[in-house]
């Protein structure tokens, strides 16, 4: 008994290893996996000056809190592309012919929210736009402007999304 089901499961990581093997990287990874090398040299030289070193460089830390929330926002235009966000597939089964309609409102509550968002981080960067980083001499509105652009891309896919599933279901 125990065969049969080595052998299944060596058969299945085979079949998993072949299919997994290529890399579908696509234009919409390139924005994703700038800021994340730039996150990784950041944090790398905040472990080699701090650890290696002794005397660590003050802005890393900074500069990688925000690239981690910039990728953040990043990430999720790359998940929203391909349709990989977490989400409860047991709902997605439940509501049988009104899925379409139960994404449909997903959309829309989504695309309203970074609609808000937009115009709150828009907002904020016109009240704030005098402020510098505490350790970079640079002001904050370049790092919101980065952020509003990922939101204004996100808000542009779901849009797309809205009119794809709008006009299949007609």
């Amino acid at each position: 008994m125990s065969d049969i089901n080595g052998d299944l499961f060596k058969e299945q990581e085979q079949q998993e290893a072949e299919t997994n093997f290529r890399l579908n990287i696509t234009w919409a990874d390139f924005p994703a996996l700038l800021v994340f090398c730039a996150l990784f040299v950041t944090v790398f030289l905040q472990f080699f000056t701090r650890y290696v070193l002794n005397d660590s460089l003050a802005w890393t830390e900074e500069v990688a809190r925000y690239l981690l929330i910039l990728l953040a926002f990043v990430g999720a235009i790359k998940c929203q592309l391909v349709d990989s966000h977490i989400r409860l597939e047991f709902i997605d089964k439940l509501a049988g012919r009104g899925l379409t309609k139960l994404k449909l409102v997903a959309l829309l509550l989504s695309s309203g929210f970074f609609g808000f968002a937009i115009y709150s981080l828009n907002e904020l960067m016109t009240k704030t736009s005098y402020q510098k980083m505490v350790s970079l001499p640079l002001p904050k509105y370049y790092f919101y402007g980065l952020i509003l652009a990922a939101l204004g891309v996100l808000l542009a896919v779901h849009l797309y999304q809205i009119y794809l599933l709008l006009r299949r279901t007609r």
